[in-house]
């Protein structure tokens, strides 16, 4: 992998401050995941860059060639070089962005896979200095303003010089910038469902409506992709107010269908806004800010806003701390694997485990997975995480097996993100461990969330088709947290359903409930699932599934998750609930 950390760059004078971007290439120098850090950073969107050459990305054709220091030619160079001599090995290179700013980098390049599969990591620090390549410059507007060719508004240079000028002229007055990050919901499925042509027309359309809900914004321009923003100067300190105004205006714009070639296209937007208060005085830090309100804008399910203010601030500080930690856990044998029995109702006996994460930091202790985990999905740390995760506990139960210890009858139960079932190679990881550890398919379940699955439905039937083909089971976790469909659910080739703790608690509180799970498990079974009730903590929960024929069950009413060496003994012996 290459990750590039605390990027500090300049381009035509605007400094900025990036978070970390995340890039893996191939043993051919094919990129095989780029983080939306890196799609801020270069330009380009994840789906455009995947199974392409490194070099056509971070170095554009327009340079005539390669430089001698540039980054595809360094990264080129070594991937057929011993890992003793590269890992650790300090370079410099040129990058080039999208919109052809020059960045001169240096950092470290490191192994981490062996053969065709061999990726080259390295932390790259880019000088504050860099050229522009006049070859691909966006044609120039009638004021001079370099344009976005498809949507010919300002690019993001140019709104960077506007808001350095705007910081400045603030003069230090809190609250007199405001920042406002547009990000179009769910384009990717415009783009996957209608083609990237018809989502250019999109793109252009929606521009044209941004720029006649203007009003006071002293810019609007084109951040990449999908992604617009807006700029907002105010002396008196209420750019917060004009930015309100034209939020407003926007969604007032998007009620209307956009007309493209005979289709109408509905659109939502999330909205990140960011002011310059609580200190933040740099452009770059406005800009960042702005683009966590708008990811948090999308957390909350899309069509929403969110304006970044001191909670928010400290939780920023907090994911990149833990970030860059998370970054060292794996070399340092920080992280570490947890096991929870799995339950056979009918018997009460322990028939298998479900692998958890876990990190003992050596400052903090064992930190949360629900504090870490969205940081390394965010950063693509889970890639490489999960492949770890994957590979330890299919070594576990191999061991198990071939030390003729008790152990699951049936299989080990691992989850996969969202972010795992997006790599392009998901399929070849899962099956490489499994040639690796030798373990049979069919004793490694695979979990994946519902919303996961929904995020990109036919994307995702695609990739579980691919990873069934291998033979391993395959399981919906948080089952009714969603918003799948009966169709979907048939769609899919599932073995397992496991129904989320939400609904377990209320058994034998709540009748209502009761008459959902009992539904649930009848539909599972129609389908020829097996049923898996999570969370289960109490001897009442425990009867009520019994009473609905539930297969499997796990909670902390037989175990907590606990070390492999805790949870040997317990297998295959009845628990007394």
């Amino acid at each position: 992998m290459i990750a590039y950390t605390n990027w500090r760059y300049r381009c035509n004078g605007f400094v900025g401050l990036w978070p970390e971007a995340y890039i893996e290439v191939d043993g051919g120098g094919a990129v095989i995941e780029w983080n939306p850090r890196a799609e801020e950073l270069f330009g380009w969107q994840r789906h455009e860059v995947v199974g392409r050459p490194v070099a056509e990305t971070l170095l554009p054709a327009a340079l005539d060639g390669p430089s001698p220091f540039s980054a595809a030619t360094v990264i080129g160079s070594r991937l057929d070089a011993p890992p003793s001599e590269v890992d650790g090995d300090h370079l410099t290179f040129e990058v080039v962005n999208r919109a052809g700013d020059r960045i001169a980098a240096e950092g470290r390049l490191f192994v981490t896979g062996q053969g065709s599969g061999r990726c080259v990591g390295g932390f790259i620090h880019p000088s504050e200095s860099g050229d522009r390549i006049d070859e691909v410059q966006a044609p120039r507007g009638d004021e001079g303003l370099l344009q976005d060719a498809l949507t010919e508004l300002p690019t993001r240079a140019q709104f960077g010089d506007r808001l350095a000028e705007a910081v400045t002229m603030a003069g230090g007055v809190s609250g007199a910038v405001a920042v406002v990050l547009i990000d179009v919901d769910r384009f990717k499925t415009i783009n996957n469902t209608m083609g990237h042509d018809f989502g250019d027309v999109v793109l252009a359309s929606m521009a044209a409506r941004l720029r006649a809900a203007a009003g006071d914004a002293r810019m609007i321009a084109r951040f990449g992709g999908d992604e617009f923003l807006a700029l907002f100067l105010d002396h008196a300190g209420r750019a917060h107010d004009h930015a309100t105004t034209f939020i407003d205006r926007v969604r007032s714009a998007l009620v209307d269908p956009f007309a493209i070639e005979g289709t109408e296209v509905f659109l939502d937007a999330s909205m990140g806004v960011a002011l310059n208060t609580f200190g933040v005085a740099a452009a770059g830090d406005l800009l960042s800010n702005a683009e966590a309100a708008m990811y948090q804008a999308k957390g909350r399910g899309g069509s929403s806003v969110v304006t970044f203010g001191e909670s928010m601030r400290m939780e920023v500080r907090d994911r990149m701390t833990t970030e860059h930690s998370l970054h060292r856990a794996l070399e340092r044998s920080e992280l570490m694997l947890h096991y929870q029995p799995v339950v056979e109702l009918a018997g009460v006996t322990t028939v298998g485990v479900e692998a958890l994460l876990r990190w003992d930091h050596p400052e903090q202790g064992l930190v949360s997975p629900y504090r870490f985990i969205p940081v390394a999905e965010e950063s693509g740390l889970i890639i490489p995480i999960g492949a770890w995760v994957l590979e330890q506990a299919c070594h576990q139960l191999q061991d198990w097996h071939g030390q003729h210890q008790p152990g699951p009858r049936g299989s080990i139960e691992v989850n996969l993100s969202a972010r795992q079932i997006d790599d392009a190679r998901i399929v070849t990881t899962v099956e490489e461990i499994l040639t690796r550890t030798g373990l049979q398919p069919g004793h490694l379940t695979l979990e994946i969330t519902e919303s996961a699955l929904m995020k990109d439905a036919a994307s995702a039937l695609g990739v579980l088709s691919a990873l069934k083909g291998l033979g391993v089971l395959l399981a919906i976790d948080d089952f009714g947290t969603g918003y799948s469909s009966l169709s979907y659910l048939q769609r899919f080739p599932l073995d397992i359903l496991k129904i989320d703790r939400s609904f377990v608690e209320l058994l034998g509180v709540s009748g209502e409930t009761e008459t959902i799970v009992s539904a649930v498990i009848g539909l599972a079974h129609a389908l020829g699932l097996s049923v898996v009730a999570e969370g289960v903590e109490t001897t009442q929960q425990l009867e009520v599934l019994q009473s609905f024929s539930c297969d499997l069950a796990q909670g902390y009413l037989f175990s907590e998750p606990r070390p492999a060496a805790d949870i040997v003994a317990s297998f295959g012996l009845p628990i007394s609930a």
